[in-house]
């Protein structure tokens, strides 16, 4: 994609960092300091890069949406006990419970900031949607999972891979196997592992990453893709491996909203912001202003065209076989 080069124009970097530029509410800053964190679940977070404690508060305001959801309902057996591995603040709970289809519902999360969010979904859930047991779990994906064998009808991992790839290290998906192969051990036979991930060329499509060329090939960095996706899949034993493309942005309907990228909720809702480096990340923001002022329809025209060829995440599915 020529993006980059034909809307994004090279341009000098001011002396400056990357500083919010939304004040913190009274009410974050209770919230906040309301959340007790297990410093031994923080020390398993070591590989990854964002700060979600802070960034919870503003993640489902960025327009965060459950992508695939109803490809997900589609494969779920009936009476369905389910994990939502790294479910963060919970955006596919409320879809998922409701669906008529799930008995149990367990939405896991490592970061307590994003777990405040999705308790409070939870609660609510709770008192609307009778027969379905909900429950929200601190637990790290780094480790052995907290449950016995064969006890699950389906797990969804969902947008969790960037940040269990562990780049330090010569062996850097060493932690994507280790958890491939505990979902197997926790998944009943038949049972359904749900990956939802990004490609690297949804990942080159995406309109703001290229604006950021280094970032964004971090970001790939730490993204399998799809052919190596498959290949850890049937290593750790599953079977039926297929996937699909779909064009339904993460952030929804923001995500076309191209000036909220000045607003740090908006930013909140993406990782690769929390990589790229300050010079990278003054350069970016002048330069999406640059082009969204003077080529707005031709920038339109082109991240609209990318995303329709490319789709904008991947739906894996697979199959803990039968014995």
């Amino acid at each position: 994609m020529e993006m980059a080069d034909s809307l994004i124009p090279s341009t000098s970097a001011p002396e400056s960092s990357k500083l919010a530029d939304e004040p913190t509410t009274a009410e974050t800053t209770a919230d906040l300091s309301s959340i007790v964190t297990d410093q031994f679940r923080v020390s398993a977070e070591e590989i990854d890069f964002e700060d979600y404690l802070r960034a919870s508060f503003s993640y489902d305001k960025s327009g965060r949406l459950p992508v695939c959801v109803e490809k997900m309902i589609e494969q779920l057996p009936e009476e369905c006990d389910l994990l939502d591995a790294g479910c963060g603040t919970g955006n596919y709970m409320g879809p998922l419970v409701k669906c008529g289809k799930v008995k149990s519902y367990i939405g896991m999360d490592v970061n307590e900031g994003m777990l405040y969010h999705a308790r409070k979904k939870a609660n609510t859930l709770r008192g609307e949607q009778e027969g379905v047991k909900v429950t929200t779990l601190a637990g790290s994906l780094l480790e052995e999972l907290p449950f016995g064998d064969a006890v699950f009808d389906a797990v969804l991992i969902n947008q969790v891979l960037p940040h269990i790839v562990d780049i330090r290290v010569f062996d850097k998906l060493k932690y994507v196997e280790k958890l491939l192969g505990e979902v197997r051990r926790i998944l009943k036979p038949g049972g359904v592992l749900a990956l939802n991930t990004c490609t690297h060329d949804q990942i080159s499509a995406v309109w703001y990453n290229n604006a950021m060329p280094e970032a964004c090939e971090l970001l790939k960095q730490r993204t399998p893709d799809i052919d190596e996706l498959k290949s850890l899949v049937e290593k750790a034993g599953f079977a039926g491996f297929s996937f699909t493309r779909d064009t339904e942005p993460l952030l929804g309907k923001n995500y076309w909203k191209y000036d909220l990228c000045f607003t740090e909720s908006y930013r909140n809702g993406d990782a690769i912001w929390s990589m790229v480096g300050d010079e990278e990340y003054a350069k970016a923001l002048m330069s999406m202003k640059y082009a969204l002022r003077e080529e707005r329809d031709t920038f339109d025209n082109m991240a609209r065209g990318t995303v329709e060829k490319t789709g904008h995440t991947t739906q894996i599915f697979c199959t803990n076989p039968k014995e």
